[in-house]
């Protein structure tokens, strides 16, 4: 059989023998397997508390106070949350006897994927979201928590463009 390409990587999500991207749910101890019409709803969902916590950070300012804006990361995160468990996971096929053995990383997945410019691209904007959320946080006084939150997302986002050069390096070299 010919062999799919799946462009997801991440924690908990596999190939199987067929190139197919898997998730494992690490609490019902079962596999998923994620088609390619699931696939974007799949990495908007996989990517939810990321994108909670880029979103709090942005719309921090229009909340009146500290508490009602964890009331609402909070509220986000239990939807989310009960959403891909109860609803989201429930459509996908279940794959029976599944072997975790072909992990995949966004690394690889980005080397993969011989696509240079993009990689350089990715990395270039990774480093100026990360300065802009920083910039965005000093400029709208934000207290200290909310700080520390630009911090981690600019972290993160530094930590992403490092491995779109590291994968940019390894594709010169092949």
């Amino acid at each position: 059989m010919r062999k799919n390409t799946s462009s997801l990587a991440g924690p908990n999500i596999y190939l199987d023998r067929y190139g197919n991207a898997v998730y494992y749910n690490i609490f019902n101890k079962r596999a998923y397997l994620i088609d390619k019409d699931s696939e974007q709803k799949f990495r908007l969902i996989y990517y939810r508390y990321s994108l909670i916590v880029i979103i709090l950070v942005l719309l921090g300012d229009y909340f009146k106070s500290l508490e009602n804006t964890l009331l609402v990361g909070i509220g986000a995160v239990v939807l989310s949350e009960i959403y891909f468990r109860a609803y989201f996971l429930n459509k996908l096929k279940v794959v029976k006897n599944f072997n975790k053995e072909n992990k995949t990383s966004k690394l690889y997945q980005i080397i993969n994927s011989k696509e240079k410019d993009k990689a350089v691209m990715k990395a270039c904007a990774y480093v100026l979201f990360g300065i802009l959320i920083v910039i965005n946080a000093i400029q709208q006084n934000f207290n200290f928590i909310f700080i520390a939150l630009s911090a981690l997302v600019a972290i993160y986002s530094v930590y992403s463009a490092v491995i779109n050069m590291i994968a940019f390096s390894k594709m010169k070299k092949l």
